[in-house]
């Protein structure tokens, strides 16, 4: 069956969700009947911290699969927070974070050259690459 990944995102509440969710869609037999299937998949080590605005990768190299999260808004950390910026967004650390899908292992990498972290990019994934393009700053906007 084809398969799908949903990270993160805003809820109705306007809280930010961190949940990995896998949505397997799965069609049989003559009359084309679809099947729809959403597993939440639980993540350990350097998790990623809730956001939205991210894009998150499929890529494919020496036999296994990962997947690459990078970019995207959060919150202000909580230790930042004053009474007039307590709602504030701000972009999340530039980090790549890697995630094995078949053990749920997450480890987060620094690289240099990515000194922003990127929101409403483009992420598009070959083989073991991942090519980023455009996107917004925070501090710019």
């Amino acid at each position: 069956p084809e398969c799908y990944l949903i990270h993160g995102g805003r809820t109705p509440n306007n809280d930010l969700s961190s949940s990995l969710y896998i949505l397997s869609v799965d069609s049989r037999g003559c009359n084309r009947k679809i099947t729809l299937k959403c597993q939440e998949k639980e993540l350990v080590g350097e998790l990623p911290e809730a956001r939205y605005g991210h894009t998150l990768s499929v890529v494919h190299s020496r036999g296994k699969t990962a997947c690459v999260l990078f970019g995207g808004r959060s919150y202000m950390p909580p230790a930042e927070r004053t009474t007039e910026n307590w709602n504030c967004m701000v972009d999340c650390p530039p980090q790549i974070y890697l995630i094995d899908l078949e053990f749920g292992c997450c480890s987060a990498h620094t690289i240099p050259e990515l000194t922003d972290g990127q929101s409403f990019h483009l992420a598009l994934a070959r083989e073991d690459c991942v090519y980023f393009m455009g996107g917004h700053i925070a501090s710019t906007d």
